[in-house]
């Protein structure tokens, strides 16, 4: 008997920092792979799943960031049967780091037109175990990628499609976000290249950013490379920021330059520049939806 027919749309969020999420469905049911981040985004995720009309029946994260996760607490309001997973150590991660994040992000992102935006609880998450998930017939591959962006995180590779869902271990055209995290270039290009080499991949959806090829592999690693080679212990922060914009003048989420610096902005002239206050950008990074 011929399985039933295995579709994929990628909703590009219209909220900042404009994070990807992934959905999978055949007649059946559907899958999502990540959450979006804010309530009005994560409402028209849920609107266009309903559209699709496809019954949701699981969840998946990729990693700990919330622009990834907590968009689960309105998707769960309208799909409230479906389980959400994540990999134990990254279920760790969400779980410690929620409270700390909320606090953070107070004042940031709970202002003026993202008032009422975040959760103020979470979810339950389930531990998502094995080396694949049986989507009516269809596998999906579980990816545990070497450190990259965070030191635990997990992909998804549909080998009947050749598509590789690779959460923020890539951005398409988009600024990385490095130094607020491990600040190892060096890892994450070894696991960028150790997923190019083990996986037939033809289409590449990455965190942020339009659905590409693997392009996104080389220029990922272009643009690692340059950082490793530009952001140096004591050079003037404003220097490796420029370094960066003038390299990549084009790319969007130009805003988290700014954050690659490491845990503190300190350098006078930045402040002046930047009045103190770091956007993620100045506009939308993808618009619309891909679908295959």
């Amino acid at each position: 008997m011929l399985k039933k027919k295995l579709s994929i749309e990628v909703v590009y969020g219209t909220l900042p920092p404009w994070p990807n999420s992934t959905i999978l469905y055949t007649d059946d049911s559907a899958v999502l792979v990540d959450t979006l981040f804010m309530k009005s985004d994560a409402a028209l995720l849920a609107k266009r799943i309903k559209e699709i009309g496809k019954p949701l029946e699981a969840i998946f994260l990729t990693h700990s960031h919330p622009d990834h996760v907590w968009g689960g607490v309105e998707l769960l309001r309208h799909f409230p049967d479906a389980k959400i997973y994540a990999r134990p150590l990254i279920r760790k991660e969400i779980e410690l780091d929620f409270r700390a994040r909320q606090l953070r992000w107070t004042g940031v992102f709970n202002v003026g037109p993202f008032e009422g935006e975040i959760p103020t609880d979470l979810f339950d998450i389930q531990p998502l175990e094995g080396d694949s998930y049986d989507f009516g017939g269809h596998e999906i591959q579980l990816v545990d990628l070497k450190p990259a962006e965070t030191v635990y995180a997990t992909a998804f590779y549909v080998p009947e499609i050749k598509t590789y869902i690779a959460g923020d271990q890539l951005y398409n055209q988009c600024h990385y976000y490095i130094g607020a995290g491990l600040n190892r270039p060096d890892l994450w290009i070894e696991s960028i290249e150790d997923v190019r080499a083990r996986f037939d991949i033809d289409v590449v959806v990455p965190g942020h950013g339009y659905v590409g090829g693997t392009e996104i592999f080389d220029e990922a690693i272009d643009y690692l490379s340059f950082y490793q080679s530009q952001y140096e212990p004591y050079r003037p922060q404003i220097e490796m920021v420029q370094a960066l914009e003038n390299q990549y003048p084009d790319w969007k989420l130009e805003g988290v330059i700014y954050m690659t610096i490491g845990p503190a902005m300190t350098d006078p002239a930045l402040i002046d520049l930047t009045h103190g206050h770091i956007k993620f950008g100045e506009g939308t990074i993808a618009i619309g939806s891909y679908s295959a």
